[in-house]
């Protein structure tokens, strides 16, 4: 028997809130720790924050994440046994890892790199390292074709350096239809489930609730991001603004709730690396109107019709010609229940075998 690959794997993004890179680490995690075949041990650059609640030891760098990002500018110091120990492979979950041929960093989306101005600024400053470890032979994880293609026509990346493996979708929960009534208030209603960004692009969302019946709400449930004060003020300014209901503080059954109990799941986004919302939803037999980014071409876009990003008018008459009919095709719903993590990790460990 071959002997387990041992990984050291950024564990990081698990003390965050409940954001996407969350999700996608935890489900990767949780997938591999079942397999006999990969050995994990875990890294956090965080000296202050708790531990994650793993079944596998986790290391404390003691290189601060705002350190070690200015040393992998212009260095491979410090270098993955400082950080994660030894291992065979470090795998870096969201842009940073040590700078090395057998390291892997998973990328989410080139945003830090082409729209800066879309993310924080401790966001867009990743950008330097993650080019500088490229340089240095780090392999690179995309979620989606799209964004493989756009490293190589964006940042030179060549193709055989980069590794696609497709996320997985978590099983939504049974979910309570009395709780979304309760959390609502109304029973059609639309849903953009997500972290409020400048990217996720809401404002088409409340330019396009006119349009619709007026028995129609929008729910916009997901942490705080930063687009959330300019939101604020366009719901606070809107004639229609009573129709928006912004719920922030959203745990895993009241997202399944939520998500089941939904007319239609709008995601109006301009960029994505992969595109988890419109996915849980068609899991779970809910309609999608979303525009044509990350995975979603590549998985569902022969049988969904997708809008171009940032054409608001197309948007509004897709989602209004949705609510006549809203019913989700069911052999969209057997695609994404087949995205699983079990399949996600088996095609991480033979990255991670190829590494070695």
């Amino acid at each position: 028997m071959t002997d387990p690959v041992r990984v050291g794997i950024d564990v990081t993004p698990l003390l965050g809130p409940p954001s996407g890179i969350h999700q996608v680490t935890r489900g990767l995690v949780d997938a591999l720790t079942e397999r006999d075949d990969v050995d994990l041990t875990g890294w956090m650059l965080s000296a202050r924050a708790g531990r994650p609640d793993l079944e596998f030891p986790v290391r404390r760098s003691r290189f601060p994440a705002g350190l070690a990002q200015r040393l992998w500018r212009r260095s491979r110091f410090p270098n993955s046994r400082l950080i994660a120990g030894g291992v065979d492979v470090i795998h870096g979950t969201n842009f940073l890892a040590p700078p090395s041929p057998r390291t892997l960093v998973s990328l989410q989306d080139l945003t830090p790199v082409t729209h800066p101005d879309w993310v924080r600024p401790e966001v867009a400053a990743m950008a330097s390292p993650l080019l500088r470890s490229l340089a240095a032979g780090t392999t690179l994880h995309t979620s989606s074709q799209a964004v493989a293609d756009e490293a190589t026509h964006t940042l030179g990346v060549d193709p055989a350096q980069i590794a696609v493996v497709h996320h997985g979708v978590t099983t939504i929960g049974p979910g309570d239809p009395a709780r979304a009534r309760q959390l609502v208030g109304d029973s059609r209603f639309l849903l953009a489930l997500g972290t409020v960004e400048r990217r996720k692009n809401l404002g088409a969302l409340l330019a396009a609730l006119p349009m619709l019946p007026d028995d129609i709400s929008l729910v916009i449930a997901g942490p705080t991001g930063n687009d959330e004060d300019a939101l604020t003020v366009e719901i606070a300014e809107s004639p229609i603004g009573a129709r928006v209901h912004r719920l922030r503080d959203v745990d895993d059954h009241d997202r399944a709730s939520l998500l089941r109990s939904a007319t239609v799941l709008v995601f109006p986004s301009l960029h994505e690396g992969f595109g988890l919302p419109p996915l849980e939803a068609l899991q779970v037999g809910t309609p999608v109107v979303a525009t044509a980014v990350g995975v979603l071409p590549e998985v569902v876009g022969d049988r969904l019709e997708l809008v171009a990003p940032g054409d608001t008018i197309a948007f509004a008459e897709l989602v209004s010609d949705t609510l006549r009919d809203p019913v989700a095709d069911p052999e969209l719903t057997a695609r994404v229940e087949a995205m699983t993590w079990a399949r996600a990790a088996r095609e991480m460990v033979e990255v991670y075998r190829g590494l070695v």
